[in-house]
């Protein structure tokens, strides 16, 4: 029989609950560590006829510039190319 391994620490889980996926809080804690989204705040620049630019895709969506770049730089829906 084949007995499953905690996902961090390989230790084996026999005597564990037939779902667990880690030994322990330490392990899961990791794992969770591991696993969560970071946040990185960035700063652009554009000149000012980018940036107008920008502007005027944004209004014609109907969103804000910021919620403009966003979607635009995680390739959401929004598929306006702005040349310049």
């Amino acid at each position: 029989m084949l007995v499953k391994q905690c996902s961090t620490c390989n230790k084996p889980l026999s005597g564990y609950r037939i779902d667990a996926v880690s030994c322990g809080s330490t392990c899961r804690g990791i794992r969770w560590r591991a696993n969560k989204e970071v946040v990185v705040p960035v700063k652009l620049a554009f000149s000012v006829s980018h940036f107008e630019a920008i502007k005027a895709a944004a209004d014609k969506h109907g969103v804000t510039v910021a919620s403009y770049i966003i979607n635009r730089s995680t390739g959401s829906h929004i598929t306006t190319t702005i040349s310049g």
